[in-house]
């Protein structure tokens, strides 16, 4: 079970990178950095599992590698058949230049 908050890093540092694939405490997540904003979602596409991190990002959207189910990376809805409800959004917070994502409850 994940801690109620993790730490992801130096904002500076996530910052330089567009869609990375996190692992935190033995769950993956996708962190997505669009226009000043950090968005963290579950990784795995809820149709076949496949990697969200290893999708394509278009405005609010990524869409999965596979069969291209497509979510909105601020609330993790589905917005295709595939997408089902879609995944998990987590909350996020930047404290002294370190970015954390609250585990307690989802978005």
């Amino acid at each position: 079970m994940a801690a109620d908050r993790i730490n992801l890093g130096a904002v500076t540092e996530l910052e330089q990178t567009q869609i990375q694939c996190v692992e935190q405490q033995g769950e993956q997540y996708v962190l997505i950095h669009q226009q000043g904003e950090f968005f963290l979602l579950d990784n795995h596409c809820p149709h076949k599992a496949a990697a969200l991190c290893e999708g394509e990002l278009s405005n609010h959207e990524i869409q999965c590698p596979w069969h291209k189910a497509k979510f909105d990376i601020r609330t993790g809805r589905g917005l295709s058949p595939l997408a089902g409800k879609g995944v998990n959004s987590w909350p996020l917070t930047v404290e002294d230049g370190q970015l954390f994502a609250d585990m307690t409850a989802a978005i």
